[in-house]
């Protein structure tokens, strides 16, 4: 393992960019969602055509064979159930895609379509009239049209990647006709419910604060995920308007205290100040005594005991630490022992 390679200048320099404030502003839109505001999942099976010889093994893949004969039969084309049909440039198909909120009846989207059998690839092909439905088992889309293979990156290098093609699925881009809508209930009791995305009660209450400073007596916290803003008659005449105005209202963050340790180089980094408590632990044949206002003597250091002034900042421990030769992952499971031991408060990020 390398040792800390020039971490007190480099840790002071960006030290100084991370800590230009102690909290940061976030929209509580950014914050939360809206209770009944989402997309709608929504699938259905469909037989795509056009391949060029990489379509299903229909004699492997019965329910292939079944489906173009039941969709033949339909359009008055007579097939025996009984005729095998040797054909390859069919595929089995499922079709999926998500309908969004206040979406209308005639809106096209965008649906994906994945291969089920032993198809080789899609591209070329052609979904035939597939409808999507709900959970509800009720059909809310329509779609049809020439499936377009994408690239994607298989992240196989940190700095560079590699795009290749996935030839078992694809997109047809707006090949979705939105026939059925689904109705939203976001403004149901003349109420709008707030689901915080992670759960904390001391940020729902500082959002309920926030709205009541510009809507007062209208919010209130009901636990650590959900904020209820009962109506009034402002929010009654124009509720667009208020609900814009809300998702648009700042809330500060205070920024949880990290140490980032690359292991490769050495390099500690934090996005803030840290301060050290007093404490003392022990690791292998070292005691580390943090006390108040003590300066490093050398006879201490001959007997192995590191005796550091708590009254510092994190950075201060780390030079300290480092003038003693110790490495990196040893001040990796020191900083840990000194987390247990509630001496340092901060998350500590290891980086590869």
């Amino acid at each position: 393992m390398k040792k800390i390679l020039n971490i007190s200048k480099l840790f002071i320099l960006l030290l100084l960019i991370f800590t230009s404030t102690f909290s940061f502003a976030q929209k509580i839109k950014d914050l939360t969602n809206i209770y009944g505001v989402r997309d709608n999942q929504l699938i259905g099976y469909g037989l795509v055509v056009g391949l060029n010889g990489t379509g299903d093994i229909v004699s492997q893949i019965p329910f292939t064979e079944n489906s173009l004969k039941n969709i033949l039969n339909k359009l008055g084309v007579e097939v025996s159930k009984n005729k095998n049909l040797q054909l390859r440039n069919v595929a089995s198909v499922i079709v999926t895609t998500e309908l969004p909120i206040f979406s209308e009846i005639g809106e096209k989207i965008d649906v994906r379509v994945s291969s089920i059998g032993n198809c080789k690839s899609l591209e070329g092909g052609t979904l035939i009239l597939t409808p999507l439905r709900g959970i509800d088992n009720k059909i809310y889309v329509i779609a049809q049209g020439k499936i377009i293979i994408e690239k994607i990156d298989n992240k196989k290098s940190f700095l560079t990647s590699n795009l290749n093609k996935v030839y078992n699925s694809g997109k047809i881009l707006n090949g979705g006709n939105i026939e059925k809508i689904v109705q939203n209930n976001f403004y149901k009791n003349d109420t709008i419910n707030l689901q915080l995305k992670n759960e904390n009660f001391i940020l729902a209450k500082q959002i309920s604060d926030e709205i009541n400073k510009h809507y007062p007596n209208t919010s209130v916290p009901i636990n650590s995920k959900k904020i209820t803003i009962f109506n009034n008659k402002k929010i009654k005449q124009n509720i667009v308007e208020v609900i814009s105005n809300i998702q648009n209202i700042n809330i500060k963050i205070p920024i949880e205290p990290k140490i980032f340790i690359n292991q490769t180089n050495g390099i500690i980094l934090t996005n803030k100040i840290i301060k050290i408590k007093p404490c003392t632990i022990n690791y292998k044949n070292l005691c580390i005594n943090l006390q108040e206002n003590i300066k490093i003597t050398k006879k201490k250091i001959q007997s192995k005991q590191i005796i550091i002034n708590s009254n510092i900042y994190l950075e201060e421990m780390l030079k300290t630490l480092k003038s003693f030769k110790i490495e990196t992952k040893e001040i990796i499971e020191i900083l840990k022992i000194l987390k247990i031991s509630k001496c340092l408060s901060a998350k500590i990020e290891i980086l590869s």
